[in-house]
């Protein structure tokens, strides 16, 4: 998930650096449009409204996009018809189509050089939007064979604003390789080309800087310069930039366990969405992180419902004008959420349902790929189409019978393509399923030997158990016995008061072990009762010691049964402990929890001294316990001052 996440805020970051483009401006700039006279005039206020294309809706753009290319037409500005240009491949870039961005930068990027300074802007533009459109690929690395030249040439030219967005861009990128001081060293000069000016990518700049501490585990920070940056960004009215930027802090507050906050980031997101007029369901990152929000808190029914409501199909020509609903016919847009289906599914254990979406996931990428596949041929006769004209128009004088000789060729041409073509992928269609099928049965060879291995490690815990408790006192009986066959029963009163005692101790750690094998989770709750029926079957034999239970339990954590029996078995060794060696008169036992379990077992009693451990006070033994629980221990005493025991756990 946090792949996708940075992924998706890099090619962010390269969109949302449109020089001193200010999105507060935007209103202004649409009137401008609508009140300008003179053809170019009119042109000009459209390239500079388009300017700021991440927060304009998708259909504005293109609408004015190809008004732009009209009056660009009738234009003799060529600096003018450039940016007109650059303004429709600013709208592919929206609409995803990443190779006609390509195809118009190496069509304008010739005439725009960085040594012309009336071009030199549109020249960083060119390149820079060329980046964007191999970052939305993910080549990440063509993308920066793009940047870092681009970042000498800004910097030769004293370009502030382009060095910053470059070194921004440059230094999240290496975040995304795991290169964390390259990023920094990148993300400081992007901060320090910004610094001091008012620059609109300086929001942009800290927001990355938070993505570059949150790989590092600094979540303070990350939270820190996030929040930093979204003031900036609001400041400037970058709304696509602050939905991005919410929907990140949604992530990190999940991760952290803030299900509040996270919701509410969620809430700012699809605010910030409103505001452009975008299509809910066009933002598909959006979507996926609102479903792996309800997954990740538990909600995994509601994951799936969600995923599910994003999937209806329909004919939208004939929606209710009353209709909420939106349909999503899309198969490339709707194999996402299939594939998030198939994740939550598993996890449900809904495996009736999951093998359903894997097949529907093996159908969706089937009719993908024979999409692009006729997307490709149609392509392959649109420029025969056009190679076609041009040469009528220069071979106009040729005969019929050369004109017919030409054409059907090409139709054979066309028609073995074709068969080639249908051959290749009915070959690929066969080994995708031969995979899938082995994918599905190497997932039940996993699922079938977690299930072995689950079972193997409870036998071995619940033997070891039984080894170290039981064991010990059939072993203690076995000698009582032993002593009284050769004493006689007369002789042997002690070791019949012994064999009572351990009969009981056999009883009492079988209860406790069942007490452990019943539940699958145990509450905080469970276990402080549990310490005080112990506590209250001692004090009849230890009338003279104080001994109590505290609770202080705001938040009734459960814990696996593993922990929890091996918490009591640490506090019942240290209570035992404590009324065998300490010569205490009070003995307390405090359970407290809000975010995490704390327990201090404390007494008023001489003290551990160097000796105590092997005087047999069992400290090895609950540190062991407390190690292999994931349990935090600790022993504070003083000779003659007591001793306090503490745990902690989550």
């Amino acid at each position: 998930m946090y792949c996708r996440i940075l992924l998706s805020v890099l090619l962010i970051c390269l969109l949302h650096f449109n020089g001193l483009a200010q999105t507060k401006k935007i209103n202004a700039l649409k009137q401008k449009v609508d009140v300008a006279t003179s053809n170019d005039e009119k042109l000009a206020a459209i390239i500079a409204y388009c300017e700021d294309y991440g927060n304009i809706a998708q259909d504005s753009l293109e609408k004015y996009a190809y008004i732009a290319l009209d009056l660009a037409a009738a234009s003799k500005n060529e600096r003018l018809k450039t940016l007109a240009q650059l303004t429709l491949a600013q709208d592919y870039m929206q609409w995803g189509w990443t190779d006609s961005v390509h195809a118009v930068v190496a069509q304008e990027l010739p005439k725009n050089k960085v040594t012309d300074n009336d071009r030199r802007d549109i020249y960083f533009k060119l390149k820079r939007l060329d980046a964007t459109a191999y970052g939305a690929d993910g080549k990440i690395q063509e993308s920066i064979a793009i940047l870092y030249p681009l970042s000498a040439e800004a910097e030769k030219y004293n370009d502030s604003v382009q060095s910053s967005a470059i070194a921004n861009i440059i230094g999240f990128a290496a975040a995304y390789r795991n290169e964390m001081k390259e990023a920094l060293k990148w993300n400081n000069r992007a901060l320090l080309y910004a610094s001091g000016t008012k620059h609109s990518n300086l929001g942009s700049i800290y927001i990355s800087r938070a993505q570059i501490m949150y790989k590092e585990d600094k979540i303070d920070s990350a939270l820190y310069y996030l929040q930093k940056g979204i003031d900036l960004c609001r400041q400037v009215e970058m709304y696509d930039r602050l939905a991005s930027a919410y929907r990140f802090q949604s992530a990190v507050y999940v991760n952290m366990k803030k299900l509040n906050d996270a919701e509410i980031a969620l809430r700012n997101m699809q605010e910030m969405r409103n505001k452009i007029e975008a299509n809910p369901d066009a933002i598909i990152e959006d979507n996926l992180q609102i479903a792996d929000f309800y997954a990740s808190t538990g909600r995994l029914k509601k994951a799936i419902a969600f995923c599910w409501s994003k999937l209806e199909t329909g004919d939208l020509q004939r929606k209710p004008g009353d209709s909420s609903k939106t349909f999503n016919n899309d198969p490339s847009v709707r194999l996402p959420f299939y594939l998030a289906l198939a994740r939550y599914l598993k996890e449900d254990k809904d495996y009736s349902e999951y093998q359903q979406v894997l097949e529907e996931i093996i159908v969706l990428k089937d009719t993908v790929y024979e999409r692009n596949k006729a997307e490709a041929i149609a392509e392959i006769r649109t420029k025969y189409d056009v190679n076609q004209k041009e040469n009528t128009i220069v071979v106009q004088q040729l005969k019929l019978a050369r004109r017919n000789y030409l054409l059907f060729g090409s139709i054979a041409f066309i028609v073995l393509a074709g068969i080639i073509a249908w051959l290749w992928y009915r070959n690929q269609n066969i080994k995708q399923k031969v995979r899938m099928h082995q994918a599905i049965e190497e997932e039940k060879r996993k699922a079938a030997q977690s299930i072995l291995n689950a079972e193997e490690k409870e036998r071995k815990r619940i033997a070891a158990d039984l080894h170290d408790n039981i064991g010990a006192y059939a072993t203690a009986i076995s000698a009582d016995v032993e002593t009284i066959s050769a004493k006689g029963i007369e002789a042997g009163s002690r070791q019949l008061a012994n064999l009572q005692l351990h009969s009981k101790e056999i009883i009492h750690s079988l209860r406790d072990t069942i007490w452990v094998l019943n539940k699958e989770n145990i509450t905080i709750t469970g276990i402080s009762d549990r310490v005080k029926n112990y506590v209250n079957k001692l004090k009849p034999s230890y009338g003279h010691i104080n001994i109590a239970v505290e609770e202080n339990i705001v938040n009734d954590i459960r814990v696996g049964s593993q922990k929890a029996l091996n918490i009591f078995r640490i506090v019942q060794e240290a209570i035992h402990n404590a009324l065998k060696h300490s010569h205490a008169k009070n003995i307390i036992v405090e359970i407290k929890t809000g975010d995490v379990i704390s327990i201090i077992i404390k007494d008023d009693g001489t003290g551990i001294t160097s000796t105590a451990d092997s005087a047999g006070h069992g400290l090895r033994n609950m540190k062991i316990r407390a190690e292999d629980a994931g349990i935090h221990f600790n022993i504070g005493s003083a000779e003659g001052s007591g001793t306090n025991i503490f745990l902690e756990t989550a």
